[in-house]
């Protein structure tokens, strides 16, 4: 039996690999879609819809609409909302790489990072959970990182981001827990999509007990699930989709910004740990 029969699915940024595959496996579960995407990535979201369309013989759907406006993300719940009646699951994937260390992240790159990976997801619940609401059901699966658990030094603003992700869930999934909408989050760990320099690569193999990195496979398994119901008592957790690496890497004091020394612009760690001012102040 499909899980996700006659159910409608709309996938944020589902031009990229992950959203391709993801697509693909929810129409294959018995679910029409609708994909959004970036404007630069419109051929990427359309081929992927027209081949998953043709595939399974499910309807899909492919937009192209800017989700860090209100207006964006209202328009693409909208057009969603006349194309099929409802909107059944939302999954956020949104994304934008957020690489370097803190001495060396331009402005606009913060606010790219911020824009599409959080503050996105925000603007699409909003108006989708609006929709949910009004029916008394909704599934909502924010894709998200381990590294908002563990950080990045190397990776400053995607930490930053995805742990923002993090605890927007937990928020919506109170929020719109009333209106029977469940909010769940899945974090992806290290994956062989991921150009990873080989020293880093070794060390991510370290930490994962089966001795692999994930493919985009093994994420899609467990965002099936939330989107089904047998998943309906799953509210307002982060489910780790990693192969334990999170928690060999939150126990590993190595782990800790030992790829990205903080060496630029004169910047040096500390040798040894300088007293809090606070100390010096006599207390009378």
């Amino acid at each position: 039996m499909k899980r996700l029969k006659n159910k409608v699915a709309l996938i944020t940024q589902a031009g990229s690999n992950f959203g391709r595959v993801l697509a693909e496996a929810y129409a294959k579960e018995g679910a029409d879609l609708f994909l959004q995407d970036w404007r630069e990535r419109k051929p990427d979201v359309q081929n992927n819809a027209n081949a998953i369309a043709k595939e399974t013989g499910r309807t899909v759907i492919a937009g192209v609409y800017d989700l860090t406006s209100g207006n964006g993300a209202h328009r693409m719940t909208r057009q969603a909302m006349r194309q099929f009646g409802r909107i059944d699951i939302l999954v956020n994937t949104a994304m934008h790489g957020g690489h370097g260390i803190i001495s060396d992240i331009p402005e606009e790159e913060w606010d790219l990072t911020i824009d599409r990976g959080l503050k996105s997801y925000f603007l699409t619940m909003q108006y989708v959970g609006e929709e949910m609401a009004r029916v008394g059901y909704g599934k909502v699966i924010n894709i998200t990182s381990i590294v908002g658990r563990i950080g990045s030094g190397g990776a400053l603003p995607w930490g930053a981001c995805r742990g923002g992700v993090d605890a927007l869930t937990y928020a919506a999934a109170q929020a719109l827990g009333e209106y029977g909408i469940r909010v769940v989050g899945l974090a992806r760990g290290a994956t062989d999509s991921t150009p990873y320099t080989e020293e880093a690569h070794k060390e991510r193999l370290l930490r994962i007990p089966f001795g692999r990195l994930a493919t985009e496979d093994d994420i899609v398994g467990p965002a099936i699930f939330l989107a089904t119901e047998e998943s309906d008592w799953v509210n307002g957790s982060i489910i780790y989709a990693d192969g334990g690496y999170a928690h060999a890497a939150a126990t590993d004091r190595e782990h800790r910004a030992k790829e990205y020394p903080l060496k630029r612009r004169g910047l040096r760690r500390s040798k040894k740990p300088r007293e809090p001012d606070f100390l010096d102040t006599q207390v009378s």
